[in-house]
This record gives C-alpha cells, sequence and structure tokens, in this order.
C-alpha cells in the first residue's frame, strides 16, 4: 500500500541498468548528509494482510531542499500506528530495477513531441497508461502534427512520468505541491558524478 501521490527523483542516462551497491550507498550517504535523507524504518501492522511497511524518515534539512508552493506545507512525518493512515505519511523510498522502465506518473500525462513539442499523450495506449512497468526501447509513438516517431522514453514528459532503472520516491507529495531545490539536484549529480549525467523529477499518482 504506496501513498497515492509522490514526487519521483530519476536520473539520466535512463539506460544504465545494474547500478552498483557502492553507487547506491554513495548517493544514499550523500542524502544523508545534506539532510534529505532521515533514519531507515520498517513498520508492521496487523491487518488482513500482515503487511510491513519500510523506508526512510525525510532528514532534518529536507524542508531547505524542497520548496512547497504556496501556502505553508502541513505534511505527515510521523509513521502512523495504522495501516489506513498510509497515504498520508510523507516518506522516502529507494526503488531499483534490473532494467529501464516505465515508472507511472500522472493518470493524464503531459507528454509532448521532443520534434516540435506538440501534444501527444492521446497517441498512449490505454496498455501503457495504466502499466507501470513498460519497457524502454519497445513503443514508438508517432506525432499526430509533424508524424515524427520517437520512443516513448525520448518524448518531452514535462515531469508527469519518467523512465530508468533507479527512482528515489518522496510519497504524499501532491503533483506541482513542491518542487526540488537546485542544490538539492546538484547533491544528487555530484554523488553520481561519473556514473549519471544529469537527475530529473516527476509527479506520480496511482
Amino acid at each position: 500500500m504506496h501513498s497515492q501521490y509522490a514526487m519521483v527523483f530519476y536520473p539520466q542516462p535512463i539506460g544504465l541498468n545494474n547500478l552498483s551497491q557502492a553507487a547506491v550507498e554513495q548517493i544514499l550517504t550523500a542524502l544523508s548528509d545534506a539532510g534529505f535523507l532521515g533514519d531507515f524504518f520498517t513498520k508492521e501492522y496487523a491487518n488482513e494482510t500482515n503487511e510491513v511497511q519500510s523506508g526512510y524518515l525525510i532528514g532534518s534539512d529536507f524542508l531547505q531542499l524542497i520548496t512547497f508552493l504556496g501556502c505553508a506545507p502541513h505534511i505527515e512525518i510521523v509513521i502512523p500506528e495504522e495501516a489506513s493512515a498510509w497515504k498520508q505519511f510523507c516518506h522516502i523510498e529507494i526503488q531499483q530495477y534490473q532494467q529501464s522502465i516505465y515508472y507511472k506518473g500522472l493518470n493524464n500525462p503531459k507528454c509532448s513531441c521532443p520534434h516540435c513539442t506538440a501534444r501527444v499523450a492521446k497517441n498512449l495506449p490505454d496498455s501503457f497508461k495504466h502499466d507501470s512497468q513498460w519497457q524502454a526501447n519497445k513503443l514508438y509513438i508517432e506525432c499526430p502534427k509533424c508524424h515524427e516517431k520517437s520512443l516513448v522514453e525520448n518524448l518531452n514528459w514535462r515531469h508527469s512520468g519518467g523512465f530508468g532503472a533507479f527512482f528515489i520516491v518522496v510519497n504524499s507529495i501532491y503533483p506541482n505541491e513542491a518542487v526540488p531545490t537546485e542544490k538539492l539536484l546538484q547533491i544528487l549529480q555530484q554523488a553520481s558524478k561519473g556514473v549519471f549525467a544529469s537527475w530529473d523529477y516527476f509527479y506520480s499518482e496511482n
């Protein structure tokens, strides 16, 4: 049971698979030292599924590295006692895969053609929109305006979805409620220097 909304960080290039444990630890250490990542936790819930939830608490400088837009943010940062409150709990998960996949973003993505910027979301098959394990290098989308074909991972996703094999998921962040600071993106890039060229983010809606 994951949060309904999240902000997800992912690196480029997307084709890099099997990130070494040493590289992962370097990224996690940098985020911890910067105060973005807090302690790791595990919580068991005695319900019909006897589920176990785990992840990282937000760090002491989380609110200095994420900019919340509009009024003062209200985020739940205490591990909930009831599984039903999990959706409101702001925590961080690290998700890693053996191959580059589509990590489901918004239910109505805003992707556009990389050649002419025309919107192409309507050209995505329904199976793609609902499948969070869609692999890269499999699907071409034809632009309805310029008729150029592009691999779906090369579309401009406009922070509404993303491809990769390594993701940092900040749960319980609503779409466009917050954005990462340039400092946070620089911390990620420096921590993965020589492995990834850059980092970006998108919003996810489950």
